[in-house]
């Protein structure tokens, strides 16, 4: 990306978890304006999860308004802010006295490794040179985070066909925790997904 947008995306980055200010902000119906809501949704139909396009980026309206350059950073930033949001709720897990993952396969580790590989994926995105570049770590990003949703799906704790089930409390909660991971990799999956669509919907404004 052009070092003028590199500012712009970190602050995304960093104001999509920490400001509750700009979220107010952008989210008024008599602030937002019309015609870069109408930008948003008209973009949006160019990829595969429309609704989830729409809601998450529709927060950025005001930051967007109709430049296709911000609407990408914007997106990137969402499938980051989700990417780490995941990673921490792995770290509550890595730390808690339950261990709830302890007998099952994969274990946090794996899920940690999924995750952190789409963070440095997406990380990527602001410092690669030409459009082409951008698109491929953007679907390592995503593979990524399939791995993540895959393994979540092959949680020993939960299936009674891959071996010893541990009928406890603690397997119980594994499995509980294992959807918990599922519903966070899938949505990284989809906002992935919307992004990799976004940049190929405006291949001339990656930079």
């Amino acid at each position: 990306m052009a070092k003028q947008y590199q500012a712009l995306f970190l602050l995304l980055s960093v104001s999509y978890l920490f400001s509750s200010e700009l979220t107010t902000a952008t989210i008024s119906p008599t602030g937002t304006s019309t015609k870069a809501l109408n930008f948003i949704q008209s973009s949006c139909k160019s990829t595969t999860y429309q609704s989830l396009c729409v809601e998450t980026l529709s927060v950025y309206a005001n930051t967007i308004k109709t430049s296709p350059r911000r609407l990408l950073d914007a997106a990137i930033a969402v499938s980051l802010n989700q990417a780490l949001s995941t990673k921490l709720f792995i770290s509550h897990l890595r730390k808690s006295p339950f261990q709830t993952l302890q007998d099952c396969a994969p274990s946090t580790d794996t899920f940690n490794t999924d995750c952190q590989c789409s963070i440095e994926e997406l990380q990527e995105v602001e410092n690669c040179n030409g459009w082409t570049e951008c698109l491929s770590k953007i679907n390592n990003a995503e593979v990524c985070a399939i791995a993540g949703e895959s393994h979540s799906v092959e949680n020993t704790c939960s299936s009674p066909f891959a071996g010893p089930v541990k009928m406890s409390v603690q397997g119980r909660i594994s499995d509980a925790v294992r959807k918990s991971l599922q519903t966070r990799f899938a949505k990284l999956h989809q906002e992935i997904n919307n992004a990799k669509l976004l940049f190929k919907a405006f291949p001339n404004n990656h930079k």
